[in-house]
């Protein structure tokens, strides 16, 4: 039995259209494109990210008829046919021998770059909403994970019970940048993660390239090298904030996940805060207890793509029982591996124990999730 940890799925006009609130309809996200070609989400005349796709998707400078890009899409990337329509979402899964999926955004991922907490708050909402009746068509093999307005924390919590306690999505995306001039350790996520905890649902560390927010590595790259430093740097900093900053020792029920960076940063930087703390040096007396790592190994967890190197010595140094597998589908990082070895060069991998990779396709995630199956 194998569960993914991260898949994704690409939003459609169509979501916004039929979700949104009436109130802020007008304002709803709305696909365009440039006279070079490349479809942008456009919300409420600010641009969060943009990124090269499919010429053809629409006049240019005009909203994408629907359906239009996602064919073009769909023709150019292995997978993303699932973009409209379930079966072949769940014929894929098949394919790659996979039993459960948990889902995540795609163009959402920028949601915490807007401004405005209000218009996150009903992007979200429609979000959610639209998230929770796409997956109950299959319920037993599809789960979400809820968007919350993290500019507005007083309406995250909110969102965050009704996600929960209403709709039955089972985790936070939740990016590791500075939003608003918080770090994750900010004491304006407290309510956030008290309720986070008390529901036993996840926080799931998720960077994104192409932000506007800040970004490790942006300062110096542009696409290539900032996609290679952004995943794993952000999510260093942002177990930094959780493990050694006292957050998870003042919340000892609340889960995190660092997802799609890679898991090999994890021993390096598991050691390196422990040294901090054990010597006390550099100017900085203790912040928590214990040792950073005895906070992750208690409430952590880290995903790892499954040809990945240094999946044994992840297993070696911090444990098996702290790693679950992410495919990214439909995504990039899927492309090339589809479907034989998005999962395959784990379940093959003669150097990591069967044991461990029971941990890693199935326990490890139901704990993280909380999912009764």
């Amino acid at each position: 039995m194998i569960i993914d940890g991260d898949g994704h799925f690409f939003e459609t006009e169509e979501i916004f259209e039929k979700y949104m609130e009436p109130a802020l309809r007008n304002y709803r996200p709305r696909l365009l494109v440039d006279d070079q070609g490349h479809n942008f989400w456009v919300v409420d005349g600010q641009t969060p990210y943009k990124r090269p796709s499919i010429k053809g998707a629409g006049a240019p400078g005009t909203a994408a008829p629907p359906g239009q890009a996602l064919q073009s899409a769909r023709r150019a990337t292995p997978g993303s046919q699932t973009l409209t329509n379930l079966k072949e979402r769940l014929d894929d899964l098949d394919r790659e021998s996979i039993d459960v999926q948990f889902i995540y955004p795609s163009f959402l991922l920028h949601v915490n770059a807007w401004p405005d907490g209000i218009l996150a708050m009903g992007v979200c909402r429609a979000y959610n909403t639209w998230l929770a009746d796409y997956c109950s068509y299959d319920s037993k093999r599809l789960h979400g994970v809820c968007l919350i307005p993290l500019q507005d924390p007083a309406r995250a919590v909110e969102e965050l019970r009704y996600a929960k306690e209403k709709l039955g999505l089972v985790g936070i995306f939740w990016r590791p940048n500075k939003l608003c001039g918080r770090t994750l350790s900010s004491p304006d996520y407290f309510p956030i993660y008290e309720a986070a905890a008390d529901l036993g649902v996840a926080i799931c560390v998720h960077e994104g390239a192409r932000t506007v927010l800040e970004q490790a590595g942006a300062d110096r790259y542009s696409e290539f090298g900032r996609h290679i430093a952004c995943h794993p740097l952000e999510q260093m900093l942002a177990s930094l904030n959780f493990c050694a900053d006292g957050v998870l020792e003042k919340f000892p029920k609340l889960k995190v996940a660092y997802l799609e960076s890679g898991c090999g940063w994890v021993p390096f930087w598991l050691e390196r805060m422990d040294e901090h703390w054990e010597h006390e040096g550099h100017g900085q007396a203790k912040t928590t207890k214990e040792k950073p790592s005895y906070y992750f190994k208690r409430q952590c967890w880290a995903s790892c793509e499954a040809g990945e190197e240094l999946a044994p010595v992840f297993i070696e140094h911090v444990g098996a029982d702290y790693l679950t597998i992410a495919t990214d589908y439909p995504h990039s990082d899927c492309i090339g591996k589809f479907p034989d070895r998005t999962v395959g060069d784990l379940t093959k991998n003669a150097r990591i124990s069967p044991e461990a990779r029971q941990k890693i396709l199935w326990d490890n995630p139901l704990r993280l999730y909380g999912l009764e199956v």
